[in-house]
């Protein structure tokens, strides 16, 4: 980016990808103003806030909190964007993150508005923060990644004790959300980790792993023609391809088991596919990390910079994040960057920060 040509052709690009985000948010009757404030939320330097976002622009704050509660249909309008860009098959990778919320407006272990008290495992604590389940593509044609949503969820002691009036889990959410998908792209396989083995998940396509612990009902090696005696322990099979049933629900299904070690570690994956070859298997699981670089990306935007005493503006704070992340993924690759912190130092240093990006998109 060293040249005034490069330099203008980058800001040309960046120009196009956050109108286009504007334009989609100006369908729910924004006007562009605050369309342009709230996609740009990120990129301005210090906290990703909706407060630091009304300062910067001049803005209001009511208006933007309205905004954010305003973008219940926006998410189907991105997905349709979406669908003009993923050109071939699909596979669906389903996880959770922990929010941290080190500004949430909490009292005792809740604010009954979606800002709790929850077990963060990495620093072995209990922490102002948020349960998000996150839902991503992976296009097989072009071997990119689209994040496509993230949704709070509450867990069922916070609902049973009475912390939170409505609840839905993360594997009921999931489960509506894949069929949303199913409708509108071409999924060819689903990919999760052992914590969403459900009825309501478990389908045609999965892949998935197990945990060592699970026993089976029956097992026969796909190398040889005897079965394994009794009921054993997934931990108990030797590494090795086998067919292989077991209980989900009320019901006995058929498994592919793929037992393997990575990285000195076993993995007991299983598909329910029972025609999808061993490689296939292990190079779908391989895809489920992309969303790990997903939430990496996420948080280096500062996701976790806002809190929210309406449930519903953190459902539009979210989706905001999914577009951004997304935007700035592809700029990352066209402009030839390697990071998003190295993208936020380009926004900063060769755009001019926040002043250089109000005076391009004519804020002021």
């Amino acid at each position: 980016m060293k040249s005034e040509k490069k330099l203008d052709i980058a800001r040309s690009e960046f120009i196009k990808s956050f109108n286009s985000l504007v334009g989609i948010l100006r369908m729910n009757g924004l006007s562009r103003k605050v369309s342009l404030g709230l996609t740009l939320m990120a990129l301005i330097g210090g906290r990703a806030s909706i407060r630091n976002t009304s300062i910067t622009f001049g803005l209001n704050y009511a208006n933007l909190l309205k905004a954010l509660e305003d973008l219940e249909n926006t998410w189907r309008d991105y997905l349709e964007t979406l669908r003009k860009v993923i050109v071939g098959p699909v596979v669906v990778i389903i996880d959770d993150t922990f929010d941290h919320k080190p500004y949430s407006r909490i009292e005792g272990i809740a604010s009954k508005h979606g800002n709790y008290f929850a077990w963060c495992s990495t620093h072995k604590r209990f922490e102002p923060g948020i349960q998000v389940l996150t839902i991503a593509l992976y296009d097989l044609a072009t071997g990119k990644s689209h994040l496509v949503g993230a949704f709070p969820y509450a867990t069922r002691k916070m609902w049973e004790s009475g912390m939170v009036s409505e609840f839905k889990t993360k594997i009921e959410m999931a489960a509506e959300i894949i069929e949303t998908l199913k409708g509108l792209f071409p999924v060819c396989r689903v990919v999760f980790d052992s914590w969403y083995w459900s009825e309501k998940l478990v389908g045609g396509g999965v892949v998935s792993e197990l945990k060592s612990n699970r026993r089976l009902l029956r097992v026969r090696p796909l190398e040889g023609t005897l079965g394994v005696e009794g009921h054993p322990h997934v931990g108990d099979l030797p590494p090795g391809s086998y067919l292989a049933d077991l209980t989900l629900g009320d019901q006995v299904i058929t498994i592919k088991l793929l037992i393997l070690v990575y990285k000195d570690n076993r993995l007991n994956l299983y598909t329910t596919d029972l025609n999808l070859r061993d490689e296939e298997i292990e190079r779908t699981w391989k895809i489920r990390w992309e969303i790990e670089k997903l939430h990496r990306d996420v948080k280096a935007l500062d996701m976790q910079d806002s809190s929210f005493l309406k449930r519903q503006r953190f459902h539009g704070y979210l989706l905001l994040f999914v577009m951004v992340v997304n935007t700035v993924r592809d700029l990352i690759s066209s402009l030839n960057l390697r990071s998003v912190e190295e993208f936020l130092r380009f926004v900063e240093i060769r755009l001019g920060g926040a002043l250089g990006l109000m005076k391009m998109f004519k804020l002021r």
